[in-house]
């Protein structure tokens, strides 16, 4: 293998290890909800500390991207991940404020959910085509 199919390759082993790690988060994040609501309300502090842990992975995700080669596509669904991100802060703010806009937060939650499982699965497939190229 050449030093740079090497270079691309080990970018997006990186890439699909962030997005493996951001699935992770969002799968505790959301535990951590449920923990809250249905055991005790006093660790919800929890679930709001949490996000912090890895709310930039799809910054790192996007950036990665344009040195490994990645698809337009999978590039700009790492960023759709981070504006989701910031999406579930302003639906977290305007609770009391906007109370309808504030009910999203579960939707986008399971939004995020959803495509941060489809850009692991594609990371991964972008691995295989690297090496199957080669």
């Amino acid at each position: 293998m050449n030093q740079k199919k090497y270079g691309k390759n080990i970018i997006r082993i990186i890439f699909a290890i962030f997005s493996t790690l951001f699935l992770i988060g969002l799968f505790v994040q959301v535990f951590l909800a449920g923990f809250a609501i249905f055991v005790d309300i006093g660790n919800w502090s929890y679930h709001e500390i949490f996000v912090r842990f890895f709310e930039f992975i799809p910054v790192g995700m996007f950036i990665l991207s344009f040195f490994g080669k990645i698809p337009k596509m999978w590039k700009w669904q790492s960023a759709s991940l981070y504006l989701m991100i910031i999406l579930q802060y302003v639906t977290a703010i305007l609770i009391g404020k906007v109370p309808y806009i504030s009910a999203l937060h579960p939707v986008i939650a399971l939004l995020l959910f959803w495509r941060a499982i489809v850009v692991v699965q594609e990371s991964i497939k972008l691995i295989k085509n690297t090496r199957s190229e080669s």
